[in-house]
């Protein structure tokens, strides 16, 4: 689960282009309602074919460090992912954002992890 960075054509601008399973800070704001805001952490849960795809967006899952005991949240442990702070997947709070959004890759998660994420995203949209 690497990073590629690949220059767009004319421009000299790099692209990053996240892998599934890497941990990015991405800058989430402006936000609705009760959405994750500011910059934080960022779980990237799409598949690596689509991060390098023309939409040049991820889709993915914030993390917290706010611990709520809430089913759908998978717990990260430090150094896992490179957080400094036992924190959280917000599995239900997934959605997709520009590459642009990111700015920092962390790490990666385990494949435990991964599993635990994707078990309960099968469950909250019926997969």
């Amino acid at each position: 689960m690497g990073c590629d960075v690949a220059g767009w054509t004319g421009g000299g601008v790099e692209r990053v282009s996240p892998a599934r399973g890497e941990v990015w800070r991405a800058e989430l704001d402006p936000v609705r309602g009760r959405e994750q805001a500011g910059e934080r952490p960022i779980l990237v849960v799409s598949t690596d074919t689509f991060n390098r795809g023309p939409a040049d967006l991820a889709v993915i899952l914030p993390l917290t460090t706010a611990r709520k005991k809430v089913r759908w949240h998978v717990e990260v442990s430090p150094p896992e992912g490179v957080v400094a702070a036992v924190s959280f997947v917000k599995c239900e709070d997934v959605g997709s954002i520009s590459k642009d959004r990111l700015s920092e890759r962390w790490g990666e998660v385990s494949e435990d992890v991964m599993r635990a994420v994707e078990d309960r995203l099968r469950i909250l949209l019926q997969l």
